[in-house]
């Protein structure tokens, strides 16, 4: 009897840690964890797929202790991949210490030797570090800052630039893929994109791209994920499962025949191992606020006096420009504070805070609720 026990819980556990990996090494879609990017054409994860499955050797990407997907750029290292949205043809990565910025501030960043460009254009930045008692307007850098001083960022084209503050020092200018209200972010990443292949007519069409069956260099739009099987790997997949099958039906005769409180225990533990892998709930968390709410923040138009609310801020502190004449602002209700309409709409949009006081101005309304599932494929570029 022991030994019928065995034969089952290898059988089982063929089944439940063999045959996910046989799968992965086809061209399907993979993911280092649920809650990670999911990794396909061009991309492929180098320990469990095939070279065919990903386009040329510069997209492979591959799985850390921590099921963090990690991309290889050539002139600078590795990096985690946040998120891949396959439709725009653009992937966001982050530092493997989340902290980008200082990649930049150290010039210890390239993308030479991949196939990727910047998704946003680069702009120059100049970084200061100054006192922490200090409350600039700017959002201080956490990952960079501690508890005796705080680095700010702030565009080098803007006339602020040159002397933010009497209690700031130059550390370095750098140019940064970014735009002003993201240097605060502690979770910012950057934008790569790529040119080739170009499979965003397919990706829209909602089919995907692959190369064609025993070629390289052809590529194939398809409605499925199963391109690339070479016939090796189709008889090895046939043999995987045959063996078992063979197997399991041996051990359910022996089985038949076997005591019933040996049959009641094998089904308690199966029983046990169905409800480990069915009790998992995803989690969700919140983001930016939806168009709607964005909407009903009141809007105002200058005049040619420029009759401000508040007659001594005269400057937006995101884009850092001062305010015009028949320019629109929109203003948070529950903090008063105001910006252009069209800087903080791309804001709220992402973040559901307010720039400046960073309170949850929109929490007792309706924040967009999305999974925490990625990849973010509908991401957009702003």
């Amino acid at each position: 009897m022991a030994t019928i026990i065995t034969l089952l819980l290898l059988f089982f556990s063929f089944f439940f840690f063999f045959l996910p990996h046989i799968a992965a090494t086809t061209c399907g879609a993979s993911a280092c964890a649920a809650s990670g990017p999911s990794v396909r054409f061009p991309f492929r994860l180098t320990d469990r797929q095939q070279t065919g499955c990903g386009y040329s050797g510069k997209f492979g990407v591959s799985c850390n202790g921590h099921k963090q997907t990690i991309l290889n750029l050539p002139s600078s290292g590795n990096f985690t991949v946040e998120s891949i949205s396959y439709k725009d043809q653009l992937v966001w990565i982050n530092d493997l210490d989340n902290c980008i910025f200082k990649r930049f501030l150290d010039k210890d960043f390239s993308l030479i030797g991949s196939p990727f460009q910047y998704a946003l254009d680069l702009q120059e930045y100049t970084f200061y570090k100054c006192s922490p008692q200090l409350v600039p307007l700017w959002s201080p850098i956490s990952c960079l800052s501690s508890d005796n001083s705080e680095v700010i960022g702030v565009a080098s084209w803007s006339t602020l630039s040159r002397s933010p503050s009497p209690y700031c020092d130059v550390i370095t200018r750098a140019l940064v893929p970014a735009k002003s209200y993201e240097l605060g972010n502690s979770d910012f990443g950057v934008g790569l994109t790529w040119k080739e292949p170009d499979c965003r007519s397919c990706e829209a069409s909602g089919k995907v791209c692959g190369f064609q069956n025993g070629s390289q260099s052809k590529i194939h739009c398809s409605s499925t994920l199963s391109y690339g099987l070479s016939k090796a790997t189709k008889y090895g997949i046939a043999i995987g499962v045959l063996i078992p099958g063979l197997l399991s039906i041996t051990c359910c005769a022996l089985y038949v025949s076997a005591p019933r409180r040996d049959h009641g225990r094998i089904q308690e533990s199966t029983t046990e191992l169905s409800g480990t892998v069915t009790n998992r709930q995803p989690q969700v968390f919140i983001a930016g606020l939806d168009g709607q709410t964005i909407e009903s923040y009141p809007k105002t138009q200058l005049s040619e006096r420029l009759e401000l609310p508040d007659p001594n801020d005269k400057t937006c502190p995101i884009c850092l420009g001062e305010y015009q004449p028949k320019e629109t602002l929109r203003t948070i209700p529950e903090c008063n504070h105001y910006f252009h309409a069209n800087y903080i709409d791309e804001w709220l949009r992402k973040n559901p805070t307010c720039p400046l006081c960073r309170n949850l101005p929109g929490l007792c309304r309706n924040p967009l609720e999305v999974s925490s599932v990625r990849p973010r494929d509908d991401y957009a570029i702003y």
